[in-house]
């Protein structure tokens, strides 16, 4: 039985559902189809960092187990220009992601430069914030928004890590879904919350209505502390 620790960082993907921003988007492009020059993008897949630390490691026999925390940010942005009576204009949606995650995971250890991870299971504690920036000839304007509070998720994955330097040095892909809603966002200045579109005062309940399909890249860096 070998027990160490360590810490790790990496790049990645997370695909998610935002039905309700996107309709909302949706309607700012209709609402404007004479003046755009370029629509604004629905939103759907955000890309950023992750770091965190395995607060233990055991090697059982060929099983690998342990319990790791993360916290991880991604981002999407998106923009629509447009020509207006005094020159062009540009309004950039900013949104990021933000979770804080703990969990454990399973690998089977096939040999002293590769395991095979076959669960890793995460409870995950969600946040999302969003820019809402118009650049204009004149002067630049921007609104800021967030969800109240952290809405709790998980996810569930799988995946390869690889031992250049063993134990102490590992390379890991993984691949799995993620489960997540962000129901509401607040404008900070106001506390006011964003509509389900311009044309109406019912405030949105379903920004962004699911997660999706992630994957990663992370460098991991392991202390072995005994046996």
């Amino acid at each position: 039985m070998v027990f160490n620790s360590g810490v790790y960082g990496g790049y990645g993907i997370q695909m998610f559902r935002a039905e309700g921003f996107n309709h909302y988007i949706d309607v700012y492009n209709q609402r404007r189809e004479t003046t755009l020059t370029k629509k604004m993008d629905e939103f759907g897949t955000a890309t950023g960092f992750k770091v965190g630390a395995n607060i233990f490691q055991f090697l059982v026999d060929d099983i690998l187990m342990g319990m790791r925390v993360s916290y991880q940010w991604m981002k999407e942005k998106n923009e629509a220009t447009a020509n207006l009576t005094n020159g062009a204009a540009r309004r950039e949606y900013d949104l990021t992601l933000k979770t804080f995650g703990i969990g454990m995971f399973f690998s089977y250890y096939a040999s002293r430069l590769w395991d095979i991870k076959f669960l890793d299971a995460t409870l995950t504690w969600n946040n999302a914030d969003l820019v809402n920036r118009l650049i204009e000839p004149a002067q630049t304007t921007e609104q800021k928004l967030s969800n109240p509070e952290s809405v709790i998720g998980f996810s569930l994955a799988g995946g390869i890590t690889f031992y250049p330097l063993p134990p102490y040095i590992s390379l890991e892909g993984s691949v799995g879904y993620s489960f997540f809603s962000i129901e509401e966002m607040e404008f900070e200045d106001t506390g006011g919350k964003l509509q389900v579109d311009e044309g109406t005062a019912t405030p949105m309940t379903n920004f962004i209505d699911g997660g999706g399909l992630f994957a990663f890249i992370q460098l991991n860096i392991s202390v072995p502390l005994g046996e």
